[in-house]
């Protein structure tokens, strides 16, 4: 397994090879690339393919011959075998962000190679950013009534062409709001908020989601009245005639069990996809495509009355920007395309 670290690659790579094997008269054969197959599911522990493109390998040994091959940065060698005249090829593993600096390829009595690799870097173009707003059935039905009618639920798609994995943080998806405009028959006087804004939490949500299914939702109301009314029925029955306590009987047993079949809670489901579906506090994107994300974030749609006596709505999303990055990158911004009709 080979590990990379920090350390003056160069410098041990002419103490493995030797000055005079880095040093020899040029050769006919050269490497011309190196690419790395990097693992889709961005595991660490997948054995990647290092490829060798160059000339005149069949030289440096037989067809399937191994050589060894030395990574920088690294601890340690690769077995390479030389596959035909113009690839070798290398199988290690490492963390699929890990980037080769540079090879060299030794073998026995053979002038040495050596090839430097490119750095990946990630272009605002390899970053594909696309959002649409969820229907309000659909969001009812997925997240259920009490965000459906509290939030706009918003699909954020995010797929990276890039060679290397990005992250997107949370706080770095920047929503650009339409405020409500006062009209005439409005009862309130509307104001604007602040032109950028932030998506909710997932703790934030399932707060909400929680008080709507155990005190504020339409099926919580009605299930603690029905409980509440079958409680005092069941305390004052005795000072009443025996069709007074059947009529307890029937009205907290076999009719609340009819609501409850009517009225499924759909509760477990729906917190299972508020948990896995939601933006997370920051979200990793896969490289060349795999594993795209695909999650939901929520901005606020219900009225808010400011200290001030004055109310604020947010009527719909303008557009949407996300900050990502790498591990060895400064911070890039990329615009969202907003897809409609979402099904």
């Amino acid at each position: 397994m080979v590990r990379f670290a920090s350390r003056d690659w160069c410098f041990q790579l002419l103490l493995i090879c030797g000055v005079s094997s880095i040093t020899s008269v040029a050769s006919a054969q050269t490497i011309t690339s190196v690419s790395v197959l990097t693992d889709p599911q961005q595991s660490e522990s997948y054995v990647h393919v290092l490829n060798i493109s160059g000339t005149e390998f069949l030289k440096l040994g037989a067809a399937n011959t191994t050589i060894p091959a030395f990574i920088a940065p690294s601890a340690g060698t690769v077995d390479a075998r030389i596959l035909s005249d113009t690839l070798i090829e290398a199988r290690f593993t490492a963390d699929p962000d890990d980037q080769i600096k540079s090879i060299v390829i030794a073998p026995a009595a053979k002038p040495s190679l050596s090839n430097v690799v490119p750095e990946i870097t990630c272009k605002p173009d390899d970053i594909l950013v696309q959002y649409e707003i969820a229907p309000l059935n659909q969001a009812k039905n997925t997240f259920g009534n009490g965000l459906a009618k509290n939030y706009h639920i918003i699909q954020l798609s995010i797929v990276s062409k890039c060679g290397r994995r990005i992250v997107v943080p949370l706080g770095g998806v920047k929503i650009e709001p339409v405020w409500h405009e006062r009209q005439e028959n409005d009862k309130h006087d509307y104001v604007f908020g602040a032109p950028y804004i932030a998506p909710y939490g997932l703790d934030h949500v399932i707060s909400v989601y929680n008080t709507d299914r155990t005190l504020t939702g339409s099926r919580a109301l009605i299930l603690n009245i029905t409980q509440g009314m079958t409680t005092v029925g069941s305390a004052i029955q005795g000072f009443f005639g025996p069709g007074f306590t059947q009529g307890v009987a029937i009205f907290g047993g076999g009719f609340r069990n009819a609501m409850l079949e009517v009225m499924k809670d759909m509760s477990a489901q729906q917190l299972k996809s508020l948990s896995s579906e939601t933006f997370q506090t920051t979200e990793t994107v896969g490289s060349n495509g795999s594993p795209p994300v695909q999650k939901f974030i929520f901005v606020p749609k219900t009225l808010v009355k400011l200290p001030s006596g004055q109310f604020q709505r947010i009527d719909n999303i303008n557009s949407i920007t996300i900050t990502w990055f790498t591990s060895s990158e400064s911070t890039q911004t990329q615009n969202a395309t907003k897809v409609e009709n979402m099904q």
